[in-house]
């Protein structure tokens, strides 16, 4: 649940990471952190402590990246062997708190941003009132740290991630609008453009933020399922395809990509590849609504009508209100023979002023049965 109050974990994969490493790998791994390429970073900064494990150097970048990738506990451990080394950096206090903040202790938090003033300690702060509920507390923090010392980049993320969580694209503009004028190019500024975006309704500039942070970071799941989504909403199909074989090639167990490749397989029409793509995974979509509705259009398009009505009657008592299952399950109580059925479930959807004509098809299908 904390971990859902802050950006998306940045464990971005960027093509650095399957090279040859260089001669330096702490150069390496300081190159890879500034871009953003953070599971390079940590391979390189873990090849550079290989040669000497008490580099501070390395110790500090891996600290670094480890807090960007949210993981709080391992970024503790790498503090701690930075002060067996002898030193820690000047914002050692800082880094400890944002760990101890991911890994939800939030006591041990507040005594440590005592006395602290800058933007990053009162970003810590207002994350901190967020992950207890107190939305009051966190928009003082967020307030606060306007005038704060020291980079501002990251509390504008927070705050605008703060609104967008909550759909206020108004509340979040000007914070967005900060985090752009700040650092444009950062992955963080980027995610929250494209989701202020796609909050205001326009596919197109979220999906080239999205695609920038593609740019960034190639593998990135978050930035994949937006910029697949919102180039959907463009009517853009010719660029989100080679995203969807690349996530199914990057994330292979993941059943989002997989449903996506289905996806794209019925709107070529083809049904038997649907299904035999979902039924590999058939637990999984039993948790998946929308593949497991897609299975069972696949069935009922193969003419396997009583096995996609196990399929789709579960789905239709749970989200009575979602027009595309109430379809597919209209459909099936016709091929049953049941119009009348048929017609209850439709009427709804039919008798909408923007009713899709699928809808009025089956329902006028229904009344002739």
């Amino acid at each position: 649940m904390i971990r859902s109050l802050f950006m998306p974990v940045l464990a971005t994969f960027g093509l650095s990471a399957c090279s040859v490493m260089q001669a330096d790998p702490l150069e390496n791994a300081q190159q890879a952190f500034a871009a953003q390429d953070y599971a390079a970073a940590r391979e390189y900064a873990q090849a550079a402590l290989v040669e000497d494990a008490r580099d501070y150097a390395a110790l500090e970048v891996l600290a670094r990246t480890q807090l960007a990738m949210g993981l709080g506990g391992d970024a503790l451990a790498t503090l701690a062997r930075m002060e067996e080394a002898g030193s820690l950096p000047a914002e050692a206090r800082l880094i400890e708190a944002e760990a101890r903040l991911q890994i939800g202790e939030l006591d041990a938090v507040e005594r440590l941003l005592e006395g602290q003033t800058s933007a990053e300690s009162w970003r810590l702060r207002a994350l901190m009132a967020a992950v207890e509920g107190d939305e009051a507390g966190a928009l003082a923090a967020f307030a606060r740290g306007r005038s704060g010392d020291g980079e501002q980049h990251r509390l504008f993320t927070a705050e605008a991630n703060f609104h967008l969580i909550r759909g206020n694209a108004d509340a979040a503009r000007d914070a967005v609008a900060q985090a752009q004028r700040l650092a444009p190019q950062s992955i963080e500024t980027l995610f929250v453009s494209a989701r202020l975006a796609q909050l205001r309704g326009e596919p197109e500039l979220a999906s080239r933020a999205y695609l920038a942070i593609l740019d960034i970071a190639p593998l990135d799941r978050p930035a994949l399922l937006g910029a697949i989504a919102e180039l959907g909403n463009a009517g853009r199909v010719d660029l989100l395809r080679p995203l969807v074989h690349r996530g199914r090639e990057a994330y292979p167990e993941d059943i989002e990509f997989f449903y996506l490749t289905a996806r794209l397989k019925a709107d070529e029409g083809q049904w038997a590849e649907v299904r035999n793509l979902l039924q590999q995974r058939e637990a999984a979509i039993s948790e998946h609504p929308d593949a497991r509705g897609l299975y069972g259009q696949a069935l009922l398009e193969l003419g396997q009508v009583e096995l996609a009505r196990a399929q789709l009657a579960p789905l239709y008592r749970r989200y009575p209100e979602n027009p595309m299952f109430a379809r597919a399950y209209a459909l099936v109580l016709l091929e049953s023979g049941q119009a009348g059925e048929a017609r209850q479930v439709i009427a709804p959807f039919a008798s909408r002023p923007d009713a899709e004509q699928a809808d009025r098809d089956i329902a006028h299908r229904a009344a002739a049965g």
